[in-house]
């Protein structure tokens, strides 16, 4: 199976493609959406590209455009997102809503609750 790591931040980028290499998987490094394109339009197609969110904000990180791209070559193309924040995947149950929206509250001690 092969990955492409779309990730600006090169220790991340790097510890990424060892991990999965370690896990079997073909693995193509990109820091940038243009860098991704190249490689995938001369090694693609790969199974899943694996992309920080940070590409998909504002118009100047291109990663909308390069999804985009992808989809015209490959319209099943498989993504998903690299991101520091919490994410919430649906479908999802009313407790593990709970359990997720738990993580921004404030504890009842808090000096500022």
């Amino acid at each position: 199976m092969k990955v492409l790591v779309v990730e600006a931040e090169e220790a991340f980028m790097t510890a990424t493609g060892v991990m999965l290499n370690k896990l079997g998987y073909q693995v193509g490094l990109a820091p940038d959406c243009d860098e991704a394109l190249r490689i995938y339009s001369s090694q693609g197609p790969y199974d899943v590209v694996l992309i920080a969110l940070k590409f998909l904000r504002g118009s100047g990180a291109g990663g909308a455009k390069f999804i985009d791209a992808l989809r015209q070559k490959n319209p099943e193309q498989k993504f998903a997102f690299i991101t520091g924040s919490p994410v919430l995947k649906k479908p999802f149950s009313l407790q593990e809503l709970d359990d997720f929206m738990g993580g921004f509250r404030r504890p009842a001690h808090s000096r500022f609750g």
